[in-house]
């Protein structure tokens, strides 16, 4: 996508008001999921995020939330198969 996304505000710091929960954010490996993922672990939170099948994506946002100290669980795998 030209131009990129911006997804992150750097400038912006949490408060820890989301300490001890934990995000599930659908379609957080990319796009405005992506910026609400950064957001919840700004805040606190670990995040859990699934997705179908974009692995790039996905462990670029991983590493992204990492890199502000928090936690990021991926599950890969289609949301409309029961099984899943």
């Amino acid at each position: 996508m030209t131009p990129r996304p911006i997804f992150d505000n750097p400038a912006y710091k949490g408060s820890d008001k989301l300490k001890g929960k934990v995000a599930i954010i659908t379609g957080g490996d990319s796009g405005l999921g992506r910026a609400a993922a950064i957001a919840f672990v700004k805040e606190g939170a670990k995040v859990v995020i699934p997705y179908l099948n974009e692995d790039i994506d996905a462990k670029y946002t991983k590493d992204y939330l990492e890199s502000y100290g928090g936690t990021c669980l991926l599950l890969k795998g289609d949301l409309k198969d029961k099984r899943f």
